[in-house]
């Protein structure tokens, strides 16, 4: 008996879910604890005043000298802590343990890599991330894609929009991987469509949620945008396909991914605002463009307008004018 080529039900309730999840996520709380330790650099105290700024009500921070809270931080219900390690390495470490414990996310933060606590147990070997850099702009870089690895990063990131960017990359980059394979290794004709649209569906969610927003009426159409580009895609797949023979999967898969990149660019222009930003962008170009067609086509209408020189001998001039004594005459 053949398997039918439309979409399984168990995929649209994964959307269903996927749905439901980012409801209960728009509804989260997140916490984050800074803790200072002495010594810390005055770029790295700076760093964290402008970017753990909470742009939504159900975002907390907490800042702690860290002499204070080596013993006790973080609070049950901390999902990050940041540690500006200064001069307090064992108190850093002393601070990670905890955080590996409680199962919360941690970051160190030091000036350079020679600088960061140095005989770190094996358990936070793989759990700490350390972000060394020196300079503001440096340390927000870098902080943003630590952000970006942590478990509740949609959260941090609806949040805290410094690091918006590298959340999204990072989700964009992991979906379009996830489809491209499924794109390479297809074993039953249009069997990998469903997968693919659930997980760009998932992943237009996703990205809701990176920038706040909630999944409710004005998602809709960037929803229903992503499921009819997933047919297009799938067009455009079995059409190089088969002007390609032998190379179909490779195809396949490039167009997987492509799709699934240029889906969620649109997605994220769309809640970025950035829409009419591109939109007027286009509008110059073109306009640039006319202009540049009519600087080349000037010097033909120039030419034309230009007067005809002859001969002063088969010219016919004007008489001159009388002259009335004073010195002045009166050109007409």
């Amino acid at each position: 008996m053949a398997k039918s080529k439309g979409i399984p039900f168990s995929r649209i309730f994964e959307v269903a879910g996927a749905m439901k999840m980012a409801q209960d996520r728009s509804e989260s709380s997140v916490k984050v604890e800074v803790l200072v330790g002495a010594g810390a650099p005055a770029d790295e105290i700076s760093a964290m005043k402008r970017c753990f700024v909470p742009e939504t009500a159900r975002a907390h921070v907490l800042v702690w000298d860290l002499s204070s809270r080596a013993e006790t931080a973080p609070d049950a219900d901390t999902d990050l802590a940041v540690v500006l390690v200064g001069t307090q390495p064992k108190e850093a470490a002393r601070i990670a343990l905890a955080c590996v414990r409680r199962k919360c996310g941690c970051i160190f933060v030091v000036p350079s890599a020679l600088e960061a606590p140095q005989e770190l147990p094996r358990e936070l070997e793989d759990t700490v991330d350390i972000v060394a850099a020196a300079g503001e702009e440096a340390i927000l870089s870098k902080l943003a894609l630590a952000l970006a690895a942590q478990e509740e990063r949609i959260l941090l990131a609806a949040a805290f929009p410094f690091c918006r960017k590298a959340v999204a990359s990072a989700l964009v980059r992991q979906s379009a991987l996830a489809n491209m394979g499924v794109g390479a290794i297809s074993l039953i004709p249009g069997s990998d469509l469903p997968i693919m649209l659930a997980e760009q569906e998932r992943l237009a969610l996703d990205l809701m949620g990176v920038y706040g927003k909630k999944p409710g009426p004005e998602a809709a159409a960037d929803l229903a945008g992503v499921f009819g580009a997933g047919f297009a895609y799938r067009a455009i797949a079995r059409t190089l396909a088969g002007a390609v023979p032998g190379i179909g999967w490779a195809l396949k898969a490039s167009v997987a991914y492509g799709g699934t990149v240029l889906s969620a660019w649109a997605v994220e222009t769309h809640l970025a605002g950035d829409m009419p930003e591109i939109w007027s962008n286009i509008q110059e170009f073109v306009s640039a463009l006319a202009g540049a067609q009519g600087r080349e086509a000037a010097p033909e209408r120039q030419e034309q307008e230009q007067p005809r020189i002859v001969p002063l001998a088969q010219a016919t001039l004007p008489e001159a004018p009388k002259d009335e004594g004073d010195g002045y005459i009166t050109l007409s």
